[in-house]
């Protein structure tokens, strides 16, 4: 073989070479770097989302106690009702009795009057002294209604207050309970967790075309014909 036909094909089969080792090589550095980021990321997500399940459980923990709470301040709410709402029927019971007391020292009171009136002399005395015994009963009885009046109003108000708050109470337990469900039951997942999800595959599909380009580089090239024929020589 001619040497001025075989050192430019020797070089140019070491270029190629060299091209294509080095080709590889960056190939193969870039795949490990992007498998090493990859990993990275991916323990990344996975303690994320480990933090954030830890979190949720522990919100979760806090409604269920702030619920508990709820519950027992609701049964005791409850209990406090029923005690002012027999507390307000009793002052209404007694204002009844006292308005019937009331009702009846004035009818005296007018009885006495009249009689006063109708009669002279000594009787009349008596009478006047009558009429003012009844004038101080009817004022006792009066004043003693307002009492009464004062304290079933005042009765009435705390069992509507009381019970204005059970009802708070139990919608702030069914509030909590819920919250405790949703983050029981729904996927815990990081904001980013499709992205990432979608660089990995990304990643994947690199390489293999990465894998799929070298191996086609490594199959080895076949010709029907030989590089170079001897040369004849004509012999005189």
């Amino acid at each position: 073989m001619n040497k001025a036909i075989v050192i430019p094909i020797i070089l140019i089969l070491a270029v190629a070479a060299g091209f294509f080792g080095y080709k590889a090589y960056r190939a193969g550095v870039e795949r490990d770097l992007a498998a090493r980021t990859a990993a990275a990321d991916r323990m990344a997500g996975e303690e994320k989302l480990g933090d954030a399940s830890r979190k949720a459980k522990a919100e979760a923990e806090a409604h269920r106690l702030a619920a508990l709470q709820a519950q027992q301040a609701s049964e005791a709410a409850t209990r406090e009702v029923t005690r002012l709402r027999a507390a307000q029927a009793i002052a209404e019971a007694a204002r009844v009795a006292a308005e019937a007391a009331a009702r009846e020292a004035k009818a005296t009171r007018e009885r006495l009057t009249r009689e006063k009136e109708a009669a002279v002399g000594e009787s009349r005395r008596l009478a006047e002294l009558r009429e003012k015994d009844a004038e101080a009963v009817e004022r006792e009885r009066d004043a003693a209604l307002q009492k009464l009046k004062d304290v079933e109003r005042q009765s009435r108000e705390m069992a509507d207050r009381e019970a204005a708050r059970l009802v708070a109470l139990k919608d702030r337990q069914e509030l909590e309970l819920e919250a405790e469900r949703s983050l029981l039951t729904r996927g815990i997942l990081p904001a980013d967790y499709k992205r990432r999800q979608h660089y990995y595959q990304n990643i994947q599909m690199q390489n293999a075309d990465i894998a799929a380009e070298n191996a086609a580089h490594r199959k080895p090239a076949t010709t029907n014909e030989p590089l170079s024929t001897p040369a004849k020589t004509n012999t005189p």
